[in-house]
C-alpha cells in the first residue's frame, strides 16, 4: 500500500516528536538548567501576572459593586474614567493595607526583640529551676541537669559571632543582593500588572484569537471553557481566602484581648497572614505566637495554644468550609480533602491551589455527568418512542 502525503506527514511528525522526547530524556539536567534560566528571565512577568490576578478581585469589586453607574453613563468621559479610577483605588487599597501591616508589625517586632533580649537570661534560669522542681515532684533525680551560666552563654554567643563575622557579613551581602533583585522584580511586576489590569479585556481577546487561529474549533472551545472555569474558581477562591483570613485574624485579636494575652496585635496579624495558607497555615502562626508569649509568661503561652487550637478547629470545620467552600462552590468535606491532598503532594503551594483546582474538576465533572444524563434520557425516549412519534419529532425539528 502506497503512502500518500497525509501519511508521510504523520510519520514525519511522529519521528520529530520522538526525537524531541529522546533528546529531552538524555539531556535532562541540561533541560532543567535551561528551564531554570528561563524562569529567571520571566520571573518579573510571572510576578506581574500573579499580582494582577489577585488585585483583579478588588478591581472587579470596585467596577461592579461601587462604580457600576460610570459604565452606564451617557457621557463618554465618565465611562472612560471608570477603569483608571478603579485601578488607582485598587493599588491605593493594596498599598494601604501593606503599609498598615508594616506600621503595626515593625514597632511590635522591635519592642518584642528588645523584651526577649532583656528577659531571656532570667527565663533560662527560671526554666531550669522549674524543670528541677517538676522532676523532684515525681522523685526523678536531677543531678544530671547541668548548671547554666547565663553570662558564659552570652560570651559564647558573642565569641561565635566574632569568629564567624566574616562569613556572616559575606552571607548578608549575598542575601542583600538577592533581596535587591527580588525587590526590583516585584517593582517591575507591579508596573506590568497595572498595564495588564488596564488592558485585560484586550489581552484576553488577543489570547482567544491566538487559540482560535492555531487550534481546531472543538479543541479551542474546550480550552476556552476550562480556562473560564479555572479563572472563576481561582478568583472566587482568592476572595474567599482573604475573607476567611481576616475573620480569623479579627477573632484571634478579640479573643487575645478578652483573655489578656500579650502582643495581641502582632500575633493576630501573623495568624491572619499565615492563615492565607488554607487550614494548616494558622498552625505556623500559632508556633510563633506561642514563642512570643512564652518568654513573658509560660502559662499564658500554653493557654494561648489551647485557645488557638479551639479557634483553629472552629475555623477549619465551620468558618473555612462555609466561607471558602461557598465561594468556590464546593462541599466542605471536599474543601478540607483538597487542602490535605494538595498539601501532601505540593506542600504550601499544593495546599494553596488544591481548593480552586478541585473546584474546577468538580464543576467539569458535574457538567460531564449532566451531559451523559441528558444523552441517556434522549436514548431512552428514542427507544420508547413509536415510529409515528419519531416521524412527528423529526418533522418538528
Amino acid at each position: 500500500m502506497g503512502l500518500d502525503s497525509k501519511n508521510i506527514q504523520k510519520i514525519l511528525l511522529i519521528v520529530f516528536c520522538s526525537a524531541i522526547i529522546f533528546a529531552l530524556v538524555f539531556n535532562f539536567m541540561g533541560v532543567l538548567g535551561f528551564l531554570g534560566k528561563l524562569m529567571g528571565y520571566v520571573t518579573p512577568i510571572i510576578i506581574a501576572l500573579c499580582i494582577a490576578f489577585v488585585l483583579n478581585v478588588f478591581l472587579t469589586g470596585f467596577e461592579t459593586k461601587i462604580f457600576p453607574f460610570m459604565k452606564k453613563s451617557k457621557h463618554k468621559i465618565v465611562r472612560v474614567l471608570q477603569r483608571p479610577l478603579c485601578l488607582i483605588l485598587t493599588y491605593a487599597l493594596a498599598i494601604g493595607l501593606l503599609a498598615l501591616i508594616v506600621l503595626v508589625i515593625i514597632p511590635d517586632i522591635s519592642d518584642t526583640i528588645a523584651y526577649i533580649i532583656d528577659k531571656l537570661p532570667a527565663f533560662i534560669v527560671e526554666s531550669r529551676e522549674w524543670l528541677i522542681k517538676t522532676l523532684e515532684g515525681f522523685n526523678i533525680p536531677t543531678e544530671d541537669i547541668p548548671e547554666i551560666d547565663v553570662n558564659s552563654l552570652m560570651d559564647t554567643v558573642k565569641n561565635l559571632f566574632s569568629k564567624y563575622s566574616t562569613t556572616i557579613v559575606d552571607d548578608a551581602i549575598s542575601i542583600t543582593g538577592s533581596v535587591v533583585g527580588v525587590v526590583s522584580d516585584i517593582l517591575f511586576g507591579i508596573i506590568v500588572s497595572a498595564y495588564i489590569l488596564a488592558k485585560k479585556e484586550k489581552i484576553g481577546a488577543f489570547m482567544k484569537r491566538v487559540i482560535n487561529s492555531f487550534l481546531p474549533e472543538k479543541a479551542a472551545n474546550i480550552i476556552h471553557h476550562v480556562s473560564q472555569q479555572t479563572f472563576f474558581s481561582f478568583t472566587r477562591f482568592i476572595g474567599g481566602q482573604l475573607t476567611e483570613s481576616i475573620i480569623l485574624g479579627v477573632l484571634c485579636y478579640i479573643g487575645m484581648l478578652i483573655f489578656r494575652f500579650p502582643n495581641a496585635a502582632i500575633i493576630s496579624i501573623i495568624i491572619c497572614v499565615t492563615s492565607l495558607v488554607p487550614v494548616v497555615g494558622a498552625l505556623a502562626g500559632a508556633v510563633v505566637g506561642a514563642f512570643l508569649i512564652l518568654i513573658s509568661d509560660p502559662i499564658k503561652a500554653i493557654l494561648f495554644l489551647v485557645f488557638l487550637i479551639i479557634l483553629q478547629q472552629l475555623e477549619g470545620n465551620l468558618i473555612y468550609p462555609k466561607v471558602v467552600g461557598k465561594a468556590v462552590g464546593l462541599p466542605g468535606v471536599i474543601v478540607i480533602s483538597a487542602v490535605l491532598v494538595g498539601g501532601n503532594i505540593g506542600g504550601v503551594m499544593g495546599a494553596l491551589i488544591g481548593v480552586p483546582l478541585a473546584a474546577v474538576i468538580y464543576t467539569l465533572l458535574k457538567e460531564a455527568m449532566e451531559d451523559i444524563r441528558i444523552k441517556k434520557q434522549k436514548e431512552k425516549e428514542a427507544a420508547a418512542a413509536t415510529p409515528e412519534q419519531l416521524e412527528i419529532k423529526e418533522a418538528t425539528e
